[in-house]
């Protein structure tokens, strides 16, 4: 898998890149190696799904054909079709643009609010009989079969038993068919082209393979077929039979039947499994070769495979479903997959305590209750800016403006081009999202406003000090945890710009990312309501630790107004 994480981006995001990449419909049709056209489609799928459970990012792929364009030659239709099958909407969730010789997509979080799954997955690698075929569950399918499971705790080997019907010559139903494979697989000899008395049934799979490729193809079809036969009410499996349900069987050594059986045995070994029940048990199965005699001389033999239904669920493989984690792209394990699908609440990661810190600053305001809009003396009007701009913390501003008068000048300069808005200042939003604080950063400011991104402004006094990985880790973070934690389920940027304040009272700006990165239209879409969202968000991720000044200042007061009381009754 050719997935690599790009550090060296100026995205202020997670950026996946995928390397070399043909695009367009024409071309990857005619690419000659299809080998590569696969891995192609699923490195980028993978990537996608990635960034889809990790809060979104951007994926890097370089155009591999010269001349190409987007507008003129699209994506290609075998990315276009992996796209679809892994997300209910695509245009919800990905956006896609061409820079020079480079081709983006940028990826939104998966969504918490999302109805069904809480993760995006390419395959689930569950398995269930669908009248004749042996078809894989999508998500919703898996997430509806995971959830019964872990209700009822699993479910028994033996399927419940019937009243007995009435025999009626005329009915046939599948338990009839099921009957007759089952006499088939109980017998000791078979003739050969003898035909067979029942077909292909919800119980019943049929195939026929040549004897040299014989090893290799009951190897590949095992375990989707066993997972189907267990995930369902169990079933045969018969190899050796011929397209008109006839008895042709394979011809084959002592030896080789011995290597059969050893193969089947490892394969379902290996298999995947997750149980809801206390029991725990493991896939029962039998394996036998039933011999086919032509005029009482062995010609061949017939593979057979009966599959018990299981007590829980039976994967073909790894379900196919990746995350970024510990700076890779990682495939997710059955219990990590079942776990963020059957949940009742989504699975997000815990937010990290922030570290301890010497500076008083960062913990004396209440940011969380500002974010709720629940006290007004909390937000602050800066002279000379329009009332439309909403300073906060009060104190903790007014103290910064009068400590540094070209910081009040600065924010003047650049909100003027803001209609409506509020700046979240911090000593350290990098502390506040549980990363490590930078002491030789003066403040943080969020600004959130109508009409333009989310901008996070870091203003430092240290002359040669490199500020842009602090200031990108921090705005990576935050946008992450709004979607993970905050449960934002729009698009969303965050811009970043550094301003260096001299001990004059100078300013100037070291880094503005707006003028380094292009993001599609839709992330510069913010409305009053995409607003309100968004200070929702930020009150789900910011330590719970904020309140507890609020609290403090609330308890003090009651104690001096039962003191105040006391004191004139006596």
């Amino acid at each position: 898998m050719n997935i690599s994480i790009d550090l060296d981006t100026n995205y202020a995001e997670l950026v996946l890149n995928v390397g070399r990449v043909t695009l367009g419909e024409n071309n990857r049709k005619k690419m000659k190696d299809c080998q590569l056209r696969k891995q192609q489609n699923e490195n980028v799928s993978r990537a996608v799904c990635a960034l889809l459970n990790s809060g979104g990012g951007v994926i890097k792929a370089e155009v591999e054909n010269k001349g190409y364009s987007y507008k003129k030659d699209g994506i290609g239709l075998d990315l276009e079709n992996s796209f679809s099958n892994m997300l209910p909407f695509v245009p919800n969730f990905l956006d896609f643009m061409q820079n020079g010789n480079y081709f983006h997509i940028f990826v939104k979080s998966w969504s918490l609010e999302t109805s069904g799954p809480q993760i995006a997955t390419l395959s689930s690698s569950l398995y269930k009989r669908d009248v004749t075929s042996a078809k894989v569950m999508n998500a919703s399918a898996a997430l509806e079969f995971l959830k019964d499971m872990e209700k009822t705790g699993g479910r028994a080997y033996l399927r419940p038993e019937f009243p007995a019907k009435r025999a009626c010559v005329d009915v046939q139903e599948e338990s009839n068919m099921e009957a007759l494979a089952a006499d088939f697989f109980n017998r000791t000899e078979l003739g050969y082209k003898e035909k067979l008395t029942f077909t292909e049934s919800t119980h019943v799979e049929i195939k026929n393979f040549s004897t040299e490729k014989l090893l290799q193809r009951i190897t590949e079809i095992l375990p989707q077929y066993v997972s189907a036969f267990a995930n369902t009410d169990g079933g045969y499996l018969f190899v050796g039979l011929n397209e008109d349900k006839e008895v042709i069987g394979f011809k084959a050594e002592k030896s080789y039947l011995t290597k059969l059986e050893e193969v089947t045995k490892n394969s379902i070994g290996k298999l995947p499994v997750h149980h809801f029940c206390v029991e725990k048990g493991t896939i029962n199965y039998l394996c036998k070769f039933l011999g086919v005699y032509d005029k009482g001389r062995l010609c061949g033999y017939v593979y057979a495979l009966r599959v018990e239904r299981f007590c829980c669920a039976v994967f073909a493989k790894k379900p196919d479903s990746w995350h970024v984690k510990d700076n890779r792209v990682k495939q997710l394990t059955e219990k990590e997959w079942i776990q963020f699908m059957v949940d009742s609440e989504p699975v997000c990661e815990e937010l990290p305590s922030p570290a301890s810190t010497s500076s008083p600053v960062s913990q004396s305001y209440p940011l969380r209750e500002y974010i709720n809009f629940k006290i007004q003396p909390l937000r602050y009007h800066l002279p000379g800016l329009s009332e439309k701009i909403t300073c906060a913390p009060k104190t903790f501003c007014r103290n910064l403006f009068s400590q540094h008068e070209g910081l009040k000048q600065l924010i003047c300069e650049e909100m003027g081009s803001v209609n409506k808005g509020s700046l979240i200042f911090s000593r350290s939003w990098s502390l506040d999202l549980g990363l490590q604080e930078n002491h030789k950063v003066l403040c943080d400011a969020l600004l959130i406003s109508q009409d333009k991104p989310p901008v996070l402004y870091t203003f430092h006094m240290v002359q040669d000090e490199e500020f842009k990985d602090y200031s990108t880790q921090t705005a990576q973070t935050l946008k992450q945890k709004l979607a993970k934690i905050g449960g934002y389920t729009k698009k969303v940027c965050v811009m970043t710009k550094i301003f260096y304040l001299s001990p004059e009272g100078k300013t100037s700006c070291q880094y503005d990312l707006n003028s380094q990165v292009i993001y599609p239209e839709s992330y510069y879409w913010t409305t009053a309501q995409t607003m309100k969202d968004l200070e929702k968000a930020l009150s789900n991720i910011l330590p719970k630790e904020n309140q507890i000044f609020l609290f403090v200042c609330l308890f003090r007061f009651c104690l001096f107004v039962c003191w105040f009381v006391c004191f004139f009754l006596r």
